[in-house]
């Protein structure tokens, strides 16, 4: 599993404070109670507790689009974690409720910009479902319409700014994919303001500042700023040291940035986190079995590149789910020119 690029996940919660303590908290204190639980339980990997809390809010407060959006925001955040396409019936019909919701409360409440942050957060999830699914055109018109929900938001209540999270990561994205024309004058580079607007939402934000902060790490190194991508993975993982997106984050910005040995420390905090979880996830285990190979090879640590190789190799008999086929075949390819170069393997 490599970080992927967030279009926009609400499923995340404050670092800095709580939510009962912004000026912009859910305009129902138990609503919000109940979406922090929700959040936390997601962080701490607790899916299916996470759920049933988000369920909670969509039976007690059924014309609330909220218990909809976050419960499609753990669909999206499993489907990262363990590699796999997001449920596409059940995922698609959260979504739908969401949109509809949002749309009616909208109607009614034209002047607030709650309905507005959550539409946007739907369409932005709906986004990183069509873009998985090779659909990129559908991909990018949600991904704008959902850009242009958080403008609306922020427009309507300046003190959204969780808004910043989906704004800011479009805006460097959107610059990223066309890069090679921002030369022009009509096509603006604002990857420096969306990097500042998810650094505002990391700071100030309430429910996405996580999500502001996965997007930054994703983002950092995809810049090759490694350094600031490392601190925010540590000021994540200072809440929730077991996280496996930020855990891989941090390694991917450590091994980047030529630092094999703490990055081998990252990979095998990864790697302890991963065999710890009660669903087995075996591509996962295979690709940080072989980052830390590879980590410890570049260290010069023969024996203990000796010992990771005899780990690692039972698990490239393992069968592999069939959208994983062909990456694993190329990771078990690497991991075959690895045993050739190890010297003294397989000898007595």
């Amino acid at each position: 599993m490599k970080p992927l690029l967030i279009i926009f996940a609400a499923v995340l919660p404050p670092l800095l404070l709580h939510a009962q303590d912004s000026p912009h908290m859910y305009r129902n204190a138990e609503v919000d109670s109940l979406l922090y639980r929700g959040i936390n339980l997601t962080l701490l990997h607790e899916y299916d507790s996470a759920r049933s809390v988000f369920r909670i809010v969509a039976e007690k407060y059924p014309d609330d689009p909220a218990g909809p959006v976050f419960e499609a925001g753990v669909l999206q955040t499993m489907a990262m974690d363990y590699e796999e396409f997001i449920p596409g019936a059940e995922f698609d019909s959260l979504i739908a409720l969401a949109k509809a919701k949002a749309e009616s409360t909208i109607a009614d409440r034209p002047k607030s910009g709650w309905p507005h942050l959550l539409l946007g957060t739907a369409l932005g999830n709906d986004a990183f479902a069509q873009a998985q699914r090779g659909d990129w055109f559908a991909a990018a018109t949600l991904g704008m319409s959902s850009a242009s929900s958080f403008e609306t938001a922020l427009e309507l209540d300046s003190t959204l700014v969780d808004a910043l999270a989906g704004m800011g990561t479009y805006y460097y994205w959107k610059t990223r994919r066309i890069q090679f024309l921002t030369w022009l004058p009509f096509v603006p580079d604002r990857r420096d303001e969306g990097i500042s607007l998810l650094r505002q939402c990391m700071q100030h934000g309430v429910y996405n500042q996580f999500a502001a902060m996965s997007s930054l790490v994703g983002i950092y190194n995809d810049a090759e700023d490694y350094e600031k991508s490392v601190t925010v993975a540590n000021l994540a993982l200072s809440k929730y040291p077991g996280n496996r997106i930020f855990l891989w984050g941090l390694a991917t910005a450590l091994e980047r940035g030529q630092r094999p040995g703490e990055a081998k420390v990252a990979y095998q905090r990864l790697l302890t986190a991963i065999t710890n979880d009660s669903r087995s996830n075996r591509y996962n285990e295979l690709v940080c079995r072989l980052k830390i190979l590879t980590m410890t090879m570049a260290t010069n640590n023969h024996e203990e590149a000796l010992a990771a190789m005899s780990e690692i190799l039972p698990l490239t008999k393992d069968p592999f789910p069939e959208h994983l086929t062909e990456r694993a075949h190329i990771t078990i390819g690497k991991i075959r020119a690895l045993e050739r170069e190890l010297p003294g393997y397989g000898k007595p």
